[in-house]
């Protein structure tokens, strides 16, 4: 059992630093967020007032060489169901800025090509990446346990944020305001847009020529306020993640597609281009096979 156990730990370690993600890897090159997206002010708010140097974790100002050294990640797999919520959201994310062995699993892959001005299509795979890194802090690290980019979710991801944030919509696509499809705007419902779908038509310009077109299906959806625009690529994320899991724990409803789901698309919408302090909310998306919890809620 020992034995077994210690093969687990050196298996997810070695997902992490890339052995066999690379084997598993999507095309870093193709891009899922559409090009629609507004992203201008993510690229730019991180460096207003000189706290940030790049979009790297070494570029992140306010984060401490020695905040980085201990949250490294010894290869150890972290068993929810031998730990308190607490602890074991301390253990993996010993801040919400700093998720166990990221800054290690960045550098490895290296996912931007410029630090500075990272592409749509890297930041859509570093995602990828993080994901499938928490994973492995919990040993979820054969092939059917990774997590792929998906062009729809990405798609839908937006829609939802177009039709929550603006009224771009509205006139074309008539409603209920504050429903899960919309129109959102004046509405108090967080996941107003979550249903929206475009007809086909509407949609190409969002998909790459020839895919198919989205349709309703079985998944999730979570809303996060946690992370901030003037937050860099490499971590903004990690605040939707680990706030919600400090909050809700290992088995709470928006943690577990983050381990548990197939595929996944992710929405950063700025809903305030003035404030260089603002949040930044992420609208993620999940669907495709819903992978079985393998710790017993304690």
């Amino acid at each position: 059992m020992k034995r077994k156990f210690m093969k687990l730990c050196i298996l997810a370690y070695l997902v992490s630093l890339g052995s066999l993600n690379n084997l598993f890897a999507q095309n870093s090159k193709v891009q899922y967020t559409p090009e629609q997206a507004k992203w201008e002010t993510f690229q730019t708010k991180p460096f207003l007032g000189n706290t940030n140097t790049a979009h790297d974790p070494d570029g992140v100002g306010w984060i401490k060489p020695s905040t980085w050294e201990a949250a490294k990640w010894d290869g150890k797999v972290y068993n929810p169901s031998k730990m308190t919520k607490s602890q074991f959201a301390s253990a993996i994310c010993p801040t919400v800025d700093t998720v166990r062995g990221i800054r290690e699993v960045f550098y490895k892959h290296k996912p931007f090509a410029d630090n500075k001005n990272p592409t749509k299509a890297e930041v859509d795979e570093w995602h990828r990446i993080a994901i499938n890194h928490i994973r492995a802090l919990v040993g979820y690290s054969s092939h059917d346990r990774q997590v792929n980019n998906d062009h729809c979710m990405s798609a839908r991801a937006l829609w939802g944020d177009q039709r929550k944030f603006t009224n771009m919509w509205d006139k074309k696509y008539p409603g209920k305001l504050g429903s899960a499809a919309g129109p959102c705007l004046g509405s108090n419902n967080a996941h107003c847009g979550a249903s929206f779908l475009p007809s086909l038509k509407d949609q190409a310009i969002y998909l790459p020529s020839g895919h198919p077109g989205c349709k309703a299906q079985a998944g999730a959806e979570g809303v996060f306020s946690g992370p901030k625009s003037n937050i860099p690529w490499s971590i903004k994320w990690s605040r939707a993640f680990c706030n919600t899991l400090k909050a809700e724990g290992f088995w709470g409803g928006h943690v577990s597609p983050w381990f548990h789901r197939e595929k996944f698309g992710f929405s950063f919408w700025d809903n305030d281009l003035s404030n260089n302090n603002n949040n930044a909310i992420l609208r993620a998306k999940w669907t495709g096979s819903l992978k079985s919890n393998s710790y017993k809620k304690n």
